[in-house]
């Protein structure tokens, strides 16, 4: 519980509420996607490239940078339509918007915006301490794959931070609102914060409402656990996506969570080979 984690994406819907906070004109649609590691789906780039325009704002604004899609059948169809990946096809485009916007809410220049001493990412980091009742930058920090400072602390904290937002009675209203928005829109537009074929797409198209879910870099997963007013945490120490997916499904099903089956098969135990022979199986100890 006292190990330091970096929950890189996983963070997004902190990040994201400081703008939320500030009740700005934006969609459902929006909110999602800029809460998201988007798959770069037609629906993902269109989105953002609206909310890009409608705001003044250019894609060349955005210091993320481009990459493929990190999703096989989307990353397919992008290598057929373009000759080169764009900054709009990565998958924190959505995130980076935001703090644009963000920048322009707090009348801040856009330059510099992923700058830790950049006013916006001062409001975030604002938030984030009001979350965790500590001062996220009294641990580790650094860079993140997509240009942002990326925050750590312990397991604990941020389980705390995530039962404070799943609960949010004793937030400030602004932020207690702002929480809403998020939540409400992930539920509403669950293709949004992820995209086809992805767990958290499913597990907000299943448990939206109940359950505002974000999956972060090397084996992170945040829930928060609305409906129980709890946070859930966890990290597999090797960086396993599947690992850090199947203990997920475990323990939602500890919980009395009603699985679809889409959601389901994210928690099959069987593991397969190539030729699609069952070989073995996976297994958790609680303990």
């Amino acid at each position: 519980m006292d190990r330091i984690v970096f929950p890189r994406s996983a963070n997004k819907i902190f990040q994201c509420l400081a703008l939320s906070s500030l009740n700005p004109r934006i969609t459902e649609k929006e909110y999602s996607v800029i809460c998201s590691s988007h798959n770069g789906q037609e629906e993902h780039v269109e989105i953002v490239s609206k909310f890009l325009k409608k705001n003044n704002l250019l894609a060349d604004h955005l210091v993320c940078g481009p990459h493929w899609s990190l999703e096989k059948n989307t990353f397919i169809n992008q290598v057929r339509k373009y000759k080169e990946p764009t900054t709009l096809l990565s998958n924190c485009s959505g995130k980076h918007s935001g703090m644009l916007m963000l920048c322009k809410l707090i009348k801040a220049d856009i330059r510099g915006y992923e700058q830790l001493d950049h006013p916006a990412q001062k409001k975030i980091i604002e938030t984030i301490n009001c979350l965790t009742d500590k001062n996220i930058l009294d641990y580790p920090h650094g860079v993140d794959g997509c240009g942002v400072p990326a925050f750590s602390a312990p397991l604990r904290v941020w389980g705390k931070a995530l039962a404070r937002f799943a609960n949010d009675k004793d937030l400030p209203e602004n932020l207690r609102n702002g929480k809403k928005l998020i939540s409400n829109s992930i539920a509403k537009e669950p293709l949004f914060i992820a995209g086809e074929r992805r767990i958290c797409t499913a597990i907000a198209r299943s448990l939206g409402h109940k359950i505002t879910p974000k999956m972060g870099a090397e084996a992170v997963y945040f829930c928060s656990l609305n409906d129980l007013e709890l946070g859930l945490v966890l990290k597999c120490r090797d960086g396993s996506r599947r690992a850090v997916e199947f203990a997920l499904g475990k323990i939602l099903k500890l919980l009395n969570y009603k699985l679809s089956k889409d959601l389901n098969k994210y928690f099959n135990s069987n593991i397969y080979n190539l030729s699609g022979n069952k070989i073995g199986e996976k297994t958790i100890k609680l303990s």
